[in-house]
């Protein structure tokens, strides 16, 4: 008995039945939420903030030099997902921040009270809530602004994008410098021990040691002659010749071969001195730039339509709700009829 009353109370009838007596009421209702919402989402309680976003594709983080000068590699390619990430821990860094902050005054910009003790934990959550960086599904990466001025917040996303290849280029040449003076260092204790075998071998081959195998070859040749003739002070000459080349021939050889195996050195130091050198010096752009951000004189915040919206929809029903509570407490007698 009670469910059939219910379904009675609820059918479609007397729904209508009931907008029917109300309608005056809720209309009423839905209007000064309306009007309401249309106030408070105005200017004058909810500063306007407009949106600009900067987007940009990541390129491949690797040694430029290495990649040109050894590997061959395309180092035009596009980064990955990694690269991706590793330029948005860059942007949202608190190097970023900090230049940003310095570059843009925000601090007074913010209105934070330069005196507060806080006013670092301020900034930082005023500055995270208008700043937003993220990956695109395309594998992109997007960064966008909120401010009250439009061309502050253009200003602001073009100048975080800018300093990703900034901070990222001054950690490269940090690095790189430390491999450069590495790379010196060995380049010139490489060069120095080729300069000291150069001037070993020149001394040896002043005691006229020198292609050692065709000397022999020929003084051997000599002394034949010279025993066939009987020629006893040749023969002794050419003896003392050969007795100077042996003493002589194995530090010939032995400087020789340090002689080759320093120039190589020296190669492969100087080209990775100019490999370390190129790293150093370089300003690397580790993006690819698709959309720089301009003003939008849109407000991106508040939406008004959407929260005039809401605040009628949600005013209306709860007009429906407390009405419809009203008309069951007269009903059961709680509160007496009109």
């Amino acid at each position: 008995m009670d469910n059939k009353r219910l379904n009675q109370e609820f059918d479609s009838s007397n729904i209508f039945l009931f907008f029917i007596r109300w309608w005056k009421h809720l209309l009423i209702i839905a209007f000064v939420a309306g009007v309401l919402s249309v106030i408070f989402s105005s200017p004058w309680f909810i500063t306007p903030k407009y949106e600009s976003t900067v987007s940009m594709f990541p390129a491949k983080s690797q040694s430029l030099s290495k990649a040109v000068m050894v590997n061959h590699e395309d180092f035009l390619e596009y980064g990955d997902v990694d690269d991706a990430e590793r330029l948005i821990e860059v942007l949202g860094s608190s190097n970023v921040r900090e230049r940003v902050v310095r570059r843009f005054n925000l601090l007074d910009h913010y209105e934070i009270d330069k005196n507060d003790k806080q006013k670092d934990f301020h900034l930082r959550n005023i500055y995270n809530s208008n700043v937003n960086i993220n990956r695109t599904t395309y594998g992109a990466v997007e960064v966008t602004v909120r401010d009250n001025d439009p061309q502050m917040a253009a200003d602001m996303a073009n100048e975080i994008a800018a300093l990703g290849d900034t901070i990222k280029n001054e950690i490269r040449a940090e690095r790189a410098t430390i491999a450069y003076n590495m790379a010196k260092g060995r380049r010139d204790i490489v060069l120095t021990e080729l300069m000291q075998t150069r001037d070993t071998l020149r001394k040896i081959m002043k005691t006229g040691v020198e292609a050692q195998e065709n000397q022999a070859e020929m003084l051997y040749r000599q002394l034949a002659k010279d025993l066939s003739a009987h020629n006893i002070a040749g023969v002794q000459a050419i003896e003392e010749r050969l007795e100077s080349i042996r003493e002589g021939g194995a530090g010939f050889i032995s400087q020789k071969g340090r002689l080759e195996t320093a120039s190589g050195a020296l190669i492969s130091a100087e080209l990775l001195l100019q490999m370390t050198e190129a790293d150093k010096n370089s300003f690397i752009p580790y993006k690819y730039l698709i959309d720089e951000a301009v003003p939008s004189f849109k407000k991106a915040y508040p939406v008004r339509w959407l929260i005039v919206f809401l605040s009628v929809f949600a005013s209306g029903f709860m007009g429906v709700v407390v009405i419809m509570a009203y008309e069951n407490m007269q009903k059961k007698g709680i509160i007496g009829s009109r």
